[in-house]
């Protein structure tokens, strides 16, 4: 029994980070293992990745599936990296969704705001002055943790909202 009880354990975690690494909730696996130990792991390995959301998509902003294949490439890319099908590219400015919009009082203000927005790696949408758009993201809860993120690491405040772009 001692033996098995850190094996367990071990098992537990190597899930987790496994399935944390594939867009998935690591505590709720690591949860799920503890109860299906070997099963959970093969269940993760099985399950396509997700996309990551929240301010963890800042590290990968801006992904879409891909028309053919459904595996996630950025919206901007003209080909599949996965499966090499030519896509149509997908320019920010041209996308509705969920936006942290951040205004200006003056264009001095909206001249700082964007400089200080190309420094963050962040999806920036510049072409409405005096407002300035973080985004756009496919679920509310995106834009809402960016908009913490600005406000929290570099003062910049404003509201979530949906920006809707005619085609």
């Amino acid at each position: 029994m001692g033996i098995s009880l850190p094996f367990w354990l071990i098992i537990a975690a190597i899930t987790a980070y496994v399935a944390s690494t594939r867009g998935r909730s690591g505590p709720r696996w690591f949860a799920i293992s503890l109860f299906f130990s070997g099963f959970a792991l093969v269940a993760v390995l099985l399950m396509p990745r997700l996309a990551k959301t929240g301010v963890d998509a800042l590290v990968h902003p801006d992904l879409r599936p891909c028309p053919a294949c459904n595996q996630s490439i950025q919206a901007a890319a003209s080909c599949c990296k996965h499966c090499g099908a030519q896509v149509e590219p997908i320019a920010l400015r041209d996308r509705s969704g969920w936006v942290a919009r951040m205004t200006a009082d003056t264009d001095e203000e909206f001249e700082r705001m964007a400089a200080q927005m190309a420094l963050i790696d962040v999806p920036t949408v510049l072409d409405e002055p005096p407002h300035l758009y973080a985004g756009p993201f496919e679920e509310k809860a995106e834009a809402q943790n960016v908009l913490k993120f600005l406000k929290s690491e570099h003062g910049l405040d404003g509201l979530v909202t949906w920006r809707t772009v005619m085609r």
